[in-house]
């Protein structure tokens, strides 16, 4: 990539694209409101120089053409405002926004800017999601008739290291809560596999005991332009973890179980099952993820399935009032 990578965020997943720009030789600046984490993590990969105000950097560093937008969500609308509007091409960790305040304006001026916008979801680099994507392109069960597709793990055990309740995910001031942090991958890999959602209505919830101003649980009946329901749920609270997908179709099920890397084809009679175990490596996603969008900008590339549109569907999805507040009974 010509030019510095910008990246503002330095909590997991900003260190976590930071390592892969490293890895990738990237020259990179690395920004967090806490200095020191910083200052911690432009040391760790040789970054070229580290800052608190990511306004600050830009006016320091004229080289930057592109940036890794990765602080909590209720940030990043006003953050890639100011990019766009210095004509920086933008890499924005999903969700795009909490509210759809200011995404009108956002979408105006990157176009009058000419910058390449990307939304991070990881999964669509997924080893398992590939897979299965193929299963269901090639067509091996026939017609889709009904999907299931659940995931939830305990908060608490996210990162053991951390004291959950000073998470972004523990808090709605930052954009936490199980819509914004997982339900908004799940939105976008049901469009990914099963087209574009047309109907949809949940409910999200406030469970447990968890120490957090956010629903831990949340569960949704969707409709897509083919006409293929899917139930749709996730939770902060199961001390197993799940991420799991089945798929009923006229010829057959599938069963793909992201967790234990699995992927099952329960064909009408069982002696043509079919089980397989695929390769999976945790970073490869977001290596590839990084890879696409340097792509995108070395070749000039304004759509492409995880532009600005993807990122708007996503957010009117996770922000729909379809989607009702029930209490503890």
């Amino acid at each position: 990539m010509k030019g510095t990578l910008l990246i503002i965020g330095c909590g997991s997943i900003g260190r976590r694209h930071a390592q892969n720009a490293q890895t990738l030789g990237l020259r990179m600046i690395v920004c967090d409101a806490d200095i020191e984490r910083a200052k911690e993590l432009a040391k760790e990969v040789h970054a070229k120089a580290y800052y608190a105000d990511y306004q600050e950097a830009y006016e320091k560093h004229s080289d930057i053409s592109a940036a890794v937008v990765a602080t909590p969500s209720g940030f990043h609308i006003e953050q890639a405002l100011f990019l766009a509007q210095k004509g920086i091409h933008l890499f924005i960790e999903k969700p795009l926004a909490v509210t759809m305040k200011g995404i009108d304006t956002l979408l105006k001026t990157i176009d009058e800017n000419k910058v390449i916008v990307m939304i991070g979801q990881s999964y669509r680099f997924h080893e398992g999601y590939l897979a299965l994507k193929k299963l269901l392109d090639d067509k091996v069960i026939g017609s889709i008739y009904y999907v299931d597709f659940w995931g939830g793990q305990y908060l608490p055990d996210w990162h053991p290291d951390m004291d959950y309740r000073t998470e972004y995910a523990a808090q709605e001031k930052l954009g936490g809560g199980v819509l914004f942090t997982s339900m908004s991958h799940m939105f976008d890999s049901v469009q990914f596999f099963f087209g574009e959602v047309v109907d949809l209505s949940g409910w999200k919830a406030r469970l447990s005991d968890l120490e957090i101003d956010v629903e831990d649980s949340v569960f949704c009946l969707i409709k897509t332009a083919r006409n293929i329901i899917v139930q749709c749920q996730s939770n902060f609270l199961q001390r197993s973890p799940e991420h799991r997908m089945m798929i009923v179709g006229e010829h057959g099920t599938i069963d793909a179980d992201f967790v234990r890397h699995t992927i099952s084809l329960l064909r009408k009679t069982s002696e043509n099952n079919e089980i397989t175990s695929y390769a999976f490596e945790p970073n490869k996603r977001y290596i590839e993820e990084l890879k696409h969008f340097l792509s995108l900008v070395a070749n000039g590339t304004f759509e492409h399935d995880l532009d600005i549109h993807t990122g708007i569907r996503v957010v009117e999805l996770i922000t729909s009032n379809k989607i009702s507040a029930i209490t503890k009974i």
